[in-house]
């Protein structure tokens, strides 16, 4: 399944807020519509995120619907930062749709699944770029110095002042595949470890004693978000396009992945002391 976003998750906010105060009011949209002068669909597109709210058209919302502050001003900062352009709109020649970043930009936590790569936001420069060249062969120089950009540039989320909670569960064998150049694999074993440090981050491996586990079906990541009614979405990239997963139902599958593989992962200081094993055998 597919999902629609194309809103942050603050303008998702927004959308609903004003729908609650609609609502509240007991108006229908073409109440609302009549009284701004504005044509009955412009409402119905403003509330389904499928039509830009400028900040004017929120300012006469609010006044009829008679929000006063503290609220208004809120619902004013949701909607200045609701429709920011990202900083991977630069990029938006080399991926379909801007659906992952939002989410990944938005997420209050996000729990990274990878029995096969390491995941993107774990990467160093180097090691980001033996991978993508790897994986996309026939790609040109330049544009696979594009999309190493691009994966570095995510790794800003990890720098915030309140950065979101990482989670990734690494399988044993992501860590020791050999990269081209040995000096790649430590700078990327070093940077593991550099980055379990942060209490932010919770690296876990699922060693080779641990068989063959749930979630080693494919590589997938959960995004959460700070809003309890923004319900979380899986993520899950393959050959042939990215899939989201937002019905609860199959959510709960890959949920249940998830539990299955923490209960064979390795605790974080375990996890840590393997990773050092490694580092050492590559000197």
């Amino acid at each position: 399944m597919r999902t629609r976003l194309s809103l942050s998750v603050r303008g998702k906010r927004l959308l609903r807020e004003l729908r609650r105060l609609r609502d509240e009011r007991q108006m229908s949209p073409e109440d609302v519509a009549g009284q701004l002068g504005w044509h009955k669909t412009k409402l119905y597109r403003i509330e389904r995120g499928e039509s830009r709210l400028i900040l004017d058209d929120l300012d006469e919302l609010l006044e009829l619907y008679g929000v006063r502050s503290p609220e208004r001003e809120s619902l004013f900062k949701l909607g200045k930062d609701a429709w920011k352009r990202g900083w991977w709109l630069a990029y938006r020649d080399l991926y379909q749709g801007e659906s992952f970043f939002v989410m990944e930009n938005d997420a209050a936590k996000i729990s990274v699944f990878a029995p096969n790569l390491l995941p993107g936001l774990l990467q160093t420069e180097e090691y980001a770029r033996e991978v993508i060249a790897a994986l996309d062969p026939q790609g040109q120089d330049a544009e696979v110095e594009r999309q190493v950009a691009v994966r570095i540039e995510r790794q800003g989320i990890l720098a915030r002042p309140e950065p979101p909670k990482l989670i990734a569960f690494l399988d044993e064998g992501v860590l020791r595949r050999a990269v081209s150049d040995p000096r790649v694999q430590r700078d990327q074993l070093s940077r593991l470890v550099e980055l379990a440090r942060r209490p932010t981050v919770n690296l876990r491996v699922v060693p080779f004693g641990s068989g063959i586990y749930m979630a080693q079906s494919g590589q997938f990541t959960i995004f959460e978000f700070p809003d309890p009614e923004d319900t979380p979405v899986v993520y899950q990239e393959g050959l042939f396009g990215d899939v989201y997963v937002e019905d609860p139902a199959d959510v709960a599958r890959y949920r249940l992945a998830a539990s299955k593989t923490a209960g064979v992962a390795l605790d974080t200081d375990e996890s840590i002391t393997l990773i050092r094993g490694l580092l050492k055998e590559t000197e």
